[in-house]
């Protein structure tokens, strides 16, 4: 909550500040009112600096989030005991260079301006800058110097371990230390995607690593900052080229160079059109494919080999829209395969697959238990395809229903197939109140569209005493004169229309929809990533979430990430001019926030009534 509170309080001007935050600092404390991982804003820490202790000073410029000139400030004001809380000494570092050195004193200084100074980015000047920072009794006004001649450093100081991703971006990289270097650096927002595309190399460690940045919510980075900044460079120069893909594959395991640097490459490659990708490169090659949209994948996909195919569709989330509409728009074989037997197809793309009418696909979507309704597997059974006549069962299909062990065998679906064997061999194993009176109906007139009249009254006959009166007679009279519009007739009179749709399931509702209709839970993640993609505009947040402290927290987190299209601080600042400056309307803010089960626009209406 107080991270919330803080994130509101922020978007004060320094004037109203001056008055509110000694305020409630007074009430929460000062710790209180600096939580780590938010980004504040120059009036909070100048409040800070000039009213907080010393302890406090040093909790506070532990935020990695602060700004290399709101360090400075707190550093200014606490002195070397504040060197000291933010930046650890580091051993290592009093091997780097001696007390006594001209980096510290005497002869030319890091920051003195001449020649290899923190201002021309030279990564041994950075390296030994960063080595004197966290060297014991290093004094304020040197820490201010380094600090102001390279901000990089307000971050860099702090890591232990190696820091040349930052220090040295030009310099090869493996994915292990980029990772590792890259999720503090993201978070703290020193280091932005653009520049891993840009300067990372070798190639596959940058795809690797924008790869994982864009999946993993601990780099806060988000998959749609990831495909914005990607699309563009990819789509300008390989584009649906199989050429420039095919050399992309084989040179991006070798490539010394960056991404753009081999996309360009790629680019004016011409060849063999055939893309096969070595193995190593497969998961790489597939994010970076993933980049087309529909039209343009559904050009580069017939070239695809089936390894690289299959793996465009990543099994463990839903399938892509994009890449499942390509894969049904160009057919290829063993993408369609991977899409039925996906454990997310889901009912759309299942059943365009059953439309296509290839058996294999049938057999695919009946063993796919998790991904396919019962529903679709009894319209499978029955052989049924809009546009098409009825099909004989497939001998595959068929052997696959008979030898399914009882536990899982839907022997009441299997009864309606109209498949004779099938039907013959499930009808015993029925249980009797699972069938309706039209679903009765339903064996025999499947059995009659499929099969002949001749082998209808054969089964019939061999199962007559399982069958309800009323239908086995209806039944028979309609054989006898080879006809079946009675039992039609009959199955209307009893059928009661489609049964009632059930309701669509919460997490499928449209993110704004949900947001106004439902109260948030502690789990609200999906309110986070609509905001990022830009879904949910973050004024709705303010608007609309309920209760209080779980809008301030989902906030908080779109914050975090830097690099979303979702931005709150022109909504947060809205809130705060609601508000007001008066101080007394900041602490009723405070005190009610946690209990407060409206809007945070009511809370501000709240506030700003009672403190008059």
């Amino acid at each position: 909550m107080d991270r919330g509170l803080v994130l509101v309080l922020r978007e004060l001007s320094e004037a109203d500040a001056a008055g509110v935050f000694p305020r409630l600092a007074g009430l929460r404390g000062i710790d209180a009112m600096m939580p780590n991982e938010v980004c504040l804003s120059d009036a909070l820490v100048a409040d800070v600096a000039r009213i907080g202790s010393g302890a406090e000073l040093v909790r506070a410029a532990a935020n990695p989030r602060l700004t290399a000139s709101q360090l400075c400030r707190l550093i200014e004001a606490g002195g070397e005991a504040v060197v000291a809380g933010v930046f650890p000494p580091d051993v290592e570092s009093a091997d780097v260079e001696s007390p006594g050195s001209g980096a510290s004193r005497g002869g030319a200084s890091v920051g003195s301006g001449g020649e290899g100074s923190v201002g021309d980015g030279s990564a041994d000047v950075l390296d030994r800058a960063r080595a004197e920072l966290r060297r014991p009794g290093t004094s304020a006004e040197r820490a201010v110097e380094l600090l102001r001649a390279h901000p990089v450093l307000a971050h860099t100081a702090r890591q232990a371990g190696s820091v040349r991703l930052l220090h040295s971006p030009d310099a090869p990289v493996t994915r292990t230390e980029a990772l590792d270097q890259a999720g503090s650096a993201l978070r703290a927002g020193v280091l932005a995607p653009r520049e891993i595309l840009l300067r990372m190399r070798p190639a596959r460690v940058a795809a690797q690593v924008l790869a994982v940045v864009s999946r993993e919510h601990a780099y806060v980075t988000g998959e749609m900052a990831v495909h914005d900044l990607l699309r563009p460079a990819i789509v300008e120069t390989l584009g649906t080229s199989s050429a420039a893909w095919a050399h992309l594959a084989r040179a991006l395991g070798r490539c010394t160079g960056t991404l753009p640097e081999l996309f360009a490459e790629s680019a004016v490659h011409t060849g063999e059109a055939a893309i096969r990708v070595p193995a190593a490169v497969r998961p790489s090659v597939g994010f970076l494919l993933r980049r087309l949209n529909e039209d343009e994948l559904t050009a580069v996909i017939p070239h695809l080999d089936d390894a690289t195919a299959v793996a465009l569709l990543p099994g463990n989330i839903p399938p892509l829209a994009h890449v499942a509409e390509a894969a049904l728009r160009c057919g290829h074989p063993a993408l369609l395969a991977a899409l039925a037997e996906h454990q997310h197809v889901g009912r759309q793309y299942a059943s365009r697959l059953r439309d296509l009418g290839d058996d294999g696909l049938d057999l695919l979507l009946v063993n796919n238990d998790s991904g396919v309704t019962a529903e679709l597997r009894r319209e499978i059974y029955t052989g049924r395809r809009p546009g098409r006549p009825v099909a004989p069962m497939h001998p595959d299909l068929r052997m696959r229903l008979m030898e399914t062990p009882a536990y899982s065998a839907e022997y009441e679906a299997m009864a309606r197939s109209g498949d004779p064997a099938v039907v013959d061999f499930a009808l015993p194993r029925c249980e009797a109140r699972k069938l309706r009176r039209i679903d009765w109906i339903d064996v025999v007139l499947n059995l009659w569209e499929r099969a002949d009249p001749l082998v209808t009254r054969d089964v019939l006959t061999r199962h007559r005493d399982l069958f309800p009166d009323r239908i086995r007679t209806t039944a028979e009279t309609a054989l006898a004169a080879e006809d079946p519009t009675p039992l039609r007739e009959l199955r209307a009179k009893w059928d009661r229309g489609p049964r009632t749709e059930p309701p669509v399931p919460e997490y499928r509702r449209p993110p704004g929809e949900r947001l106004r209709d439902s109260p948030l839970e502690q789990w609200h993640s999906w309110l986070v990533t609509a905001a990022s993609d830009g879904d949910v505009d973050c004024e709705e947040i303010v608007q609309h979430a309920r209760p209080v402290r779980f809008a301030l927290e989902a906030l908080v987190s779109v914050d975090t990430n830097h690099w979303s299209k979702a931005n709150p601080r022109p909504a947060l600042a809205r809130l705060a001019k609601r508000i007001g400056p008066n101080p007394e309307a900041w602490v009723v803010l405070a005190t009610l926030t946690p209990d407060f089960e409206g809007t945070l626009t009511e809370l501000a209406d709240v506030c700003a009534a009672a403190a008059g």
